[in-house]
């Protein structure tokens, strides 16, 4: 989803103020176009329209009273005619009347003179001809001429009146023209405000179209992991909260190995594969019925609604493994995995998400212990075993500050002569008086990060025995100590070897530094240089366990190394002509050939002893020589075993055992 930036929001927050602005503008634009009609309006209102009936009118009472005295002359001959009073006398007063009205209406100038001087000429005339009709010297030459007077006057005044409207629509157009072309104006800014606010609104719609969407969107993301889309822990948690009630197994999963995939081929690769990884289960597991939640890293979750003895929800797990066991195909790269599973059912395992979560991530650590590609199903053991391990890797963590920790050291013997050589020094765990075996608490050192510090402690530690061991004896032994993988591989590593001999102040070949297999063989050019280095400042190198990974003989020619460790396993059941005899042989004779040494562990017999004499192994290490030992002990075997001369017996007996 795109963010709106701020240049967007401001181009919003303008157009909002523009569509404002053109409201304010079109409020005042139409206030001041229907001032203007009003204006212009105003007299063709109250003058020009009045003054149009008011001449209108006057004109049709003008016509009467001229017919009324046309009426007045014509019925003088009869034998009772009527007085001019009775015939004229309305029309008369609505004449007058019309005349005061147009007083109003028209302007002083030529134009009204004229009219006033032909109406007066009119009422004049009314009695001229009333005298003329009863002095009894109406004829009808006179009387002609008077009604021709009276003519001429009303049509000059016709004419007056006609020029006087003429004037008005004159005035009246260009009125007319004035609120025609301001009712356009108006009509136009309605109609440009119209389509503004059409398209700001269209604009809008869009706009919130887009915040929906974006919402929608991050609602989505909210309750979604964004590289898979799978539902993350969040809605899991809710999920399993409004499952209250109804049964429900959580099954834990983590794809196996899936660190090596990220640092052999890197994250962006890594990226790549989980979202196959997850399209893959949740189409298995959404097939089955099941829902799928992405936790962190390589871990997810899987909701059955089914009790965990459904036959069907066994064989949905089975299925979901089965297709993880298929391999991805990575253009050049073909992938192969596997998922570890745990699962904690409702409610036999727990009532509340959280112990649920708690108790299926302790079947899903049994399953990664189990080796990996299993599903292990919640017992009571699994968390109190997880509560144990939590509760020993707090004390290891305290271990050395607490001066826990101590070094014992086993003989080794060489087979020529049968002389002691050298110790392997193997650390122990004294806790509460007790001692914890290597196997407990060495793989959870691993695992914590805590084996760099333990490693750092047994290299000090062995280098200040040696130390004491070069001065206390006339004989030079050499003490051998186990680098782990994590130990090898840390950046810091040789300054921290540099750092242990400075420090000890002790000869570099008193100390042989112990590799397994398996370490050299991971970024193994460095590997090379760096092992130059640790034999360019004197010390002793040996790979560790041989046999058991996978070493490159075109490598292992490339490596400083000086001595090959037959590993244990070969050496247990040794007999003749056994697998074992063939690889601890060949072992022997590679080694031989290389310019190595070899030595052999874990020798409790007499008959593994003869065999490994007979093929030409050079050292043995093993209970058939001795055991581990305490530093005190350990001396004490050394002073046993040393060939002292006779020149320095004297000497020797002033050390303390």
């Amino acid at each position: 989803m795109q963010v709106v930036g701020r240049p967007y929001r401001w181009a919003i927050y303008a157009l909002l103020l523009l569509v404002l602005a053109a409201g304010v503008f079109l409020f005042f634009a139409l206030s001041s176009s229907t001032r203007q009609i009003r204006n212009a309006a105003e007299p063709l209102l109250k003058s020009n329209i009045p003054t149009l009936r008011h001449a209108a009118s006057f004109d049709s009472v003008l016509l009467r009273y001229q017919v009324a005295l046309n009426s007045y002359v014509l019925a003088a001959d009869s034998t009772n005619p009527p007085s001019l009073e009775t015939q004229t006398l309305t029309q008369l007063t609505q004449l007058n009347q019309g005349f005061d009205l147009l007083r109003h209406d028209v302007p002083e100038g030529m134009q009204w003179q004229a009219l006033v001087g032909n109406y007066q000429a009119i009422l004049g005339i009314g009695p001229a001809i009333e005298q003329i009709i009863t002095t009894g010297g109406a004829t009808h030459d006179r009387v002609r001429a008077v009604l021709a007077e009276l003519n001429l006057r009303t049509n000059n005044i016709h004419e007056l009146l006609d020029q006087i409207t003429q004037d008005l629509d004159v005035s009246r157009d260009e009125v007319s023209a004035s609120i025609d072309a301001g009712v356009d104006r108006i009509s136009l800014l309605i109609k440009l405000y119209c389509v503004g606010m059409v398209s700001v609104t269209l604009f809008m719609l869009y706009h919130v179209w887009a915040r929906f969407r974006s919402e929608n969107q991050l609602a989505h993301q909210a309750a979604h992991d964004p590289l898979t889309g799978l539902a993350h822990r969040g809605t899991f948690e809710w999920r399993l909260r409004n499952l209250a009630g109804q049964p429900h197994v959580v099954v834990l999963g983590m794809i196996d190995r899936f660190e090596r995939v990220i640092g052999g081929l890197g994250h962006a690769f890594g990226d790549r594969l989980m979202l196959e990884f997850s399209n893959r289960i949740k189409q298995v597991v959404e097939r089955d019925g099941g829902e799928v939640f992405r936790l962190d890293g390589a871990n997810v979750a899987i909701l059955y609604q089914a009790r965990g003895d459904n036959p069907y929800f066994h064989e949905a797990l089975t299925n979901l493994q089965e297709h993880m066991r298929r391999p991805f195909e990575f253009g050049q790269h073909e992938i192969f995995s596997s998922m570890s599973l745990g699962g904690a059912e409702y409610p036999r395992d727990g009532a509340q998400p959280s112990d649920l979560l708690q108790n299926a991530n302790a079947a899903l650590q049994a399953a990664r212990d189990a080796g990996g590609d299993c599903y292990i199903s919640y017992s009571n053991d699994l968390n109190t075993r997880a509560q144990e391990r939590l509760t020993l890797e707090a004390q290891l963590r305290h271990a050395i500050e607490r001066n826990e920790l101590e070094l014992h050291y086993q003989p080794q013997q060489r087979l020529s002569d049968n002389q002691l050589v050298g110790f392997e020094a193997l650390v122990r765990w004294r806790r509460n008086g007790e001692l914890i075996p290597p196997g407990e608490f060495i793989p959870l050192a691993e695992e914590c990060g805590l084996i760099v510090p333990i490693g750092d402690w047994v290299l000090a530690e062995a280098c200040r025995q040696a130390k004491v061991w070069s001065i206390e004896s006339t004989q030079k032994f050499v003490i051998a100590v186990n680098i782990s993988p994590r130990q090898f591989h840390h950046p810091s590593f040789l300054r921290r070897v540099t750092k242990a001999l400075n420090e000890s102040r002790i000869d570099p070949s008193f100390l042989e530094l112990e590799i397994t297999e398996g370490i050299v063989m991971r970024d193994v050019e460095r590997t090379i240089e760096l092992l130059k280095d640790l034999r360019a400042r004197g010390l002793a190198l040996s790979i560790d366990d041989f046999g058991t990974g996978y070493s490159s003989l075109a490598y292992l020619k490339r490596f400083s190394i000086d001595k090959l460790k037959i590993d244990q396993s070969f050496v247990r059941h040794l007999r003749p002509e056994t697998e074992d005899a063939a690889i601890v042989q060949a072992v022997i004779n590679l080694g031989h050939h290389l310019g190595l040494s070899v030595i052999a562990e874990g020798v409790e017999t007499e008959a593994q002893r003869e065999l490994l004499h007979r093929w030409g192994c050079d050292q043995i290490q093993g209970y058939l020589y001795a055991r581990p030992l305490p530093s005190d002990k350990a001396t004490q075997f050394m002073f046993d075993h040393i060939i002292v001369p006779t020149e320095a017996v004297a000497a020797q007996a002033s050390y303390p055992s």
